[in-house]
């Protein structure tokens, strides 16, 4: 009876462990000079989120710098980062040339409200007052 007890606890144990390190959130991310493809945004208090088919970039240039390539405008901004997982993000300086899409204007607004961040596989995930998701470029 002892004989199947041990491996069998010991088969639980593993599992766990595989469990466990699965779901774990990869928080230390280097993102200097790093390259991110917006994939989705959901606002605050939303259960649902956007998607788009556009390619924005956003480019951590440097060790407190960015950009973000929109529809048709480009914003700039700083950042820093407060302590592993979280993240500080400027409000954005952006070129003024009308007609972004209702997605990207929103993705501008949202962009400085995000105060934690975390990779899961090859995505960022920046969390805050919503939530973007961007993959790896």
């Amino acid at each position: 009876m002892k004989q199947i007890k041990l491996p069998f606890a010991f088969l639980i144990l593993l599992v766990g462990m595989v469990t466990l390190s699965c779901s774990k959130k990869d928080i230390y991310i280097h993102l200097t000079d790093t390259e991110w493809e917006v994939v989705k945004i959901k606002k605050d208090g939303e259960s649902a989120y956007t998607k788009t088919d556009e390619s924005y970039l956003l480019i951590f240039t440097n060790e407190n710098t960015f950009t973000i390539n929109l529809d048709v405008n480009n914003c700039f901004g700083s950042y820093e980062i407060i302590s592993s997982g979280d993240i500080e993000i400027s409000p954005l300086g952006c070129t003024e040339v009308c007609c972004d899409s209702e997605f990207a204007m929103e993705l501008a607004r949202l962009l400085p409200k995000m105060t934690s961040y975390y990779g899961q596989g090859d995505e960022l995930i920046l969390e805050g007052e919503g939530k973007i998701v961007l993959k790896e470029k």
